[in-house]
């Protein structure tokens, strides 16, 4: 494999055994894939940055993508909206919470010049009814049948048949859909959801629509699925469908991390490794440990046992290091037998993602993003920083 290895020293972990460099310069250029498409079809480029953008952090991700033009901004609950906004204080920063107005919220979302992506006419009905003096605004979220956020059928139905007086009060800025089964080559049910949201257009007054995210704007054609507004969130940060479909072959991760390892211990051929004896050593084994785990957002399921068979690996310089046994709430022991003596002494860490490692080949293996959400999460464990800083500090 290419050495392109991160050199690290000990004091840029400080007292911490795991380190994240982030790479805002790649999120613009990733988002700029997204962008082209979206240019091809005549339709605006939003970003969803929910989940502190996989753990990009909303705080250097979003103004570096305003300073792009981006001006429409997805997260999921009102309280990320309420940091987004404090981040983005522009006026014409739109801010949409898809998870909807739920109970008492309304205040907050005229406060911070939030959007409810509304879900269901209880909402609307709320929504409409709060006090204002002028129309405010909304997007109509449409289920079309995955049967989570959105109106059903029969709602879609009374909200045609009384649409001005539901809405006599809001600015309907779009309406909006989301796809349940895009993975794959099958894409038959989009094509089902693509005809329930046309039936739903037919019988609603005009408004752009928003379908697309970065599933979808990969795989499918982008004329008919485009519509007026895509919505990318996973992409800008290295994701895709698959680690054989990304948005462009020059797409580039977004995200390292690196822990510490211990303890180098030798063992022999047939003992098992870590909890449940759920893994047998094939030969006589060195073995180290590297110390982020379950807690960490390293999930479980990348565990390599003798009956489920994975193939994950961490890299110490130029050395793939297979992951062996169950993963652990803070360790995961791997296997490091093929690595040189010299190589351990000299590097006291590993890379879990990173330029050896894509977090889509990790995305996979674990099933969808589980893995880059759950590593994303705050973690007292980490030493964070941007790739400038990481750089300007230690280069």
């Amino acid at each position: 494999m290419t050495n392109n290895f991160r050199k690290i020293p000990n004091e840029a972990f400080g007292m911490r055994p795991l380190l994240v460099i982030r790479d805002v310069e790649a999120v613009v250029q990733n988002y700029g894939f997204f962008k082209e498409k979206a240019d091809a079809t005549n339709s605006i480029c939003g970003v969803v940055l929910k989940s502190e953008v996989h753990g990009l952090l909303m705080k250097d991700i979003a103004p570096a993508l305003y300073q792009q033009g981006v001006r429409l901004f997805f997260i999921e609950e009102l309280i990320e909206g309420v940091e987004l906004r404090t981040v983005l204080p522009q006026q014409d920063a739109q801010i949409f919470a898809m998870a909807g107005l739920l109970q008492g919220e309304e205040p907050f979302f005229d406060k911070y010049e939030l959007i409810p992506c509304l879900n269901c006419l209880d909402q609307l009905h709320r929504w409409n009814n709060s006090p204002s003096h002028t129309k405010k605004p909304a997007v109509l979220h449409f289920d079309t049948h995955m049967n989570r956020l959105g109106f059903l059928d029969d709602e879609i139905e009374i909200l045609a048949q009384d649409f001005p007086n539901l809405t006599s009060n809001l600015d309907i800025k779009f309406y909006m859909s989301h796809f349940y089964d895009i993975k794959g080559t099958d894409h038959s049910n989009c094509y089902r959801q693509l005809d329930v949201l046309n039936q739903y257009l037919k019988v609603l007054p005009p408004a752009p629509v928003s379908f697309a995210c970065t599933d979808s704007v990969i795989l499918l054609d982008n004329q008919t699925f485009n519509f007026d507004i895509i919505r990318p969130g996973i992409g800008l940060v290295g994701g895709a469908p698959s680690a054989q479909n990304p948005i462009s072959p020059e797409s580039r991760h977004t995200i390292e991390i690196y822990a510490k390892i211990s303890q180098i211990k030798h063992i022999k051929k047939g003992q098992t490794i870590g909890y449940g004896g759920a893994y047998t050593t094939k030969r006589d084994t060195k073995i180290a440990l590297a110390h982020i785990g379950y807690k960490d957002g390293y999930l479980r399921s990348l565990s390599e046992l003798d009956d489920d068979s994975k193939g994950v690996f961490m890299v110490i310089d130029q050395y793939k290091t297979p992951i062996i046994g169950k993963i652990s709430l803070g360790i995961t022991t791997i296997d490091v037998t093929d690595v040189p003596v010299s190589v351990l002494e000299e590097f006291g860490y590993v890379e879990v993602v990173g330029p050896n490692i894509d977090i889509k080949e990790l995305a996979d293996k674990a099933g969808c993003y589980e893995v880059l959400a759950s590593l994303g999460r705050s973690n007292k464990k980490i030493t964070d920083y941007t790739l400038v800083e990481f750089e300007k500090k230690f280069s």
